[in-house]
């Protein structure tokens, strides 16, 4: 159309025109391109929901504030361009959403309660709530931007009110147990109320016509969503293979000789002390056994792993030694006979003679012992990465549950390892004649990776748990027996 044909044509003619060369509404994902309050709007309000109303069930506590933290930043990241405030927020969701990834990924290594206990554990709680209270004030701030761009009345107080929800869930969390279910019921529907008054507000601004300017990207929501994913996924693998297991410190066992040595062995070999026992002890425990008037011995054979085939073997020996009172050496071997299979953590839990019956023994000196397997034919020993006292809960049902204190060892034997094994010796004396010696030995086993958060051994075992369906099994063995004229006589269990 020439130059003349243009001026001869007026406005109503050049709509017509224009209106005519289109087919019809563009497409809604065009739409919702162009215009994406809607959208960036529903995505926030759903993070804020799933990030602080969440489910202590199945993980729900950790999963749905992880999927929340991302709708968070989707939303955010869409409105970033609009104002300052909504940039400011954009920036506060990447490090919060980092915050909770790299929280996910620590609960898969046997770390996490360590670090959850720490102080620095506090000060990062602290910093996350800093981070979400301006992450709301920027919010509250933005939200009056876009309401004066709209040429509305800036007001927005359904935003501030998260900071005032907040603040409050606060200072109830310091009141703790003491917070009754009428007000809780109370304060989630409060929440409920503030979302809905920030959707209704966030209709009257896209009933207003309110357009947001579509922030460039690079990368699209669902890459972002999907390499977020990966990531995660990575971080995890990451985790459950690098933070499984204890670091053990590992030191080759040298061969000794020595003819006293060798004369004490012939002695307690002759007395019926199993060989595989005698040959872990080292010089200053096989020279305590020195003058042994007699052995006691019982031998258990255990599936472990639930099957019908003995994988550990727990030996308890009992050496009595030469001395004013009556007076035991205590010995619990375990040796595993066949791989462990997933090597993670175990733990053992000790009961002694004189915890059990104080009355009639005493302790005389401490707990010892360590661990050790073979590798390229070498044999090797360390000591457990923990040797102690600990409280622990026992019970099966609630009402029944109660607290204890007995000997823990916790350890890990290395991928690899072969002939692993180890033990827990003590030396104690008795107090009153008539009483019978009965010390109790736990195993746990972990049997898989297959668990979150992870947890040690040695953390499962102190909650009282019996669970074999689980990532880990517990067998319970005894060394029960009596003085008789004859000599030790085992106990049936």
């Amino acid at each position: 159309m020439g130059d003349q044909g243009w001026n001869r044509m007026g406005g109503d003619d050049f709509d017509a025109l224009l209106e005519s060369s289109l087919s019809g509404l563009p497409p809604k994902d065009v739409v919702k391109r162009v215009t994406p309050w809607k959208r960036a709007m529903r995505w926030l309000l759903a993070g804020m929901a799933l990030t602080t109303l969440t489910l202590n069930v199945l993980n729900l506590h950790l999963l749905l504030p992880a999927i929340g933290m991302v709708l968070l930043l989707l939303g955010f990241r869409a409105l970033r361009r609009e104002n300052r405030w909504f940039g400011a927020c954009y920036a506060i969701a990447v490090l919060r959403t980092a915050y909770v990834c790299a929280d996910l990924v620590l609960n898969t290594t046997i770390w996490q309660r360590k670090v959850h206990s720490s102080s620095l554990a506090g000060t990062l709680t602290g910093l996350s709530l800093a981070l979400l209270f301006m992450e709301f004030f920027c919010l509250w701030r933005g939200l009056r931007a876009v309401q004066r761009k709209a040429g509305e009345t800036p007001r927005a107080w359904n935003a501030a009110a998260l900071m005032v929800w907040y603040a409050l869930l606060c200072l109830l969390a310091l009141v703790g147990d003491r917070i009754g279910w009428l007000l809780l019921a109370a304060m989630l529907a409060g929440y409920a109320l503030v979302l809905r008054s920030l959707w209704r507000l966030s209709k009257e601004l896209d009933q207003a016509g309110y357009a947001v300017r579509p922030a460039p990207v690079r990368v699209s929501d669902r890459t972002l969503v999907l390499a977020f994913a990966a990531l995660l996924t990575a971080g995890c693998a990451c985790g459950y293979l690098l933070g499984s297991r204890y670091p053990m410190e590992w030191t080759p066992v040298e061969a000794w000789v020595d003819s006293e040595a060798a004369g004490l062995r012939a002695h307690l070999l002759q007395l019926g002390m199993p060989e595989y026992v005698l040959d872990d002890l080292t010089a200053e425990e096989l020279a305590s056994c020195e003058g042994a008037l007699q052995v006691v011995v019982d031998v258990d054979d255990e599936a472990v792993d639930g099957g019908d085939m003995p994988k550990l073997r727990v030996t308890g020996v009992g050496v009595e030694v030469p001395g004013e009172k009556e007076r035991w050496i205590i010995i619990h071997h375990f040796l595993w006979l066949a791989d462990p299979g997933f090597h993670g953590t175990e733990a053992v839990q000790l009961r002694t003679v004189y915890e059990d019956l104080p009355e009639g023994w005493r302790s005389v000196g401490p707990v010892t012992g360590r661990v050790l397997h073979e590798q390229n034919g070498q044999s090797y020993a360390a000591p457990y990465y923990f040797l102690g006292e600990r409280t622990y809960t026992a019970g099966d049902l609630p009402w029944e549950q109660h607290s204890g204190n007995d000997v823990f060892a916790a350890f890990s034997v290395p991928p690899g390892g072969e002939n692993c094994r180890g033990y827990l010796i003590y030396s104690m004396e008795e107090v009153r004649d008539g009483y019978i010696i009965n010390g109790w030995l736990d195993y746990t086993h972990q049997k898989t990776w297959l668990q979150y958060p992870a947890v040690t051994a040695l953390e499962k075992r102190l909650a009282g748990s019996w669970n074999h369906d689980g990532a880990f099994r517990t067998i319970g063995v005894s060394l029960q027996f009596e003085q008789t004229e004859e000599g030790g006589r085992l106990l049936a269990p």
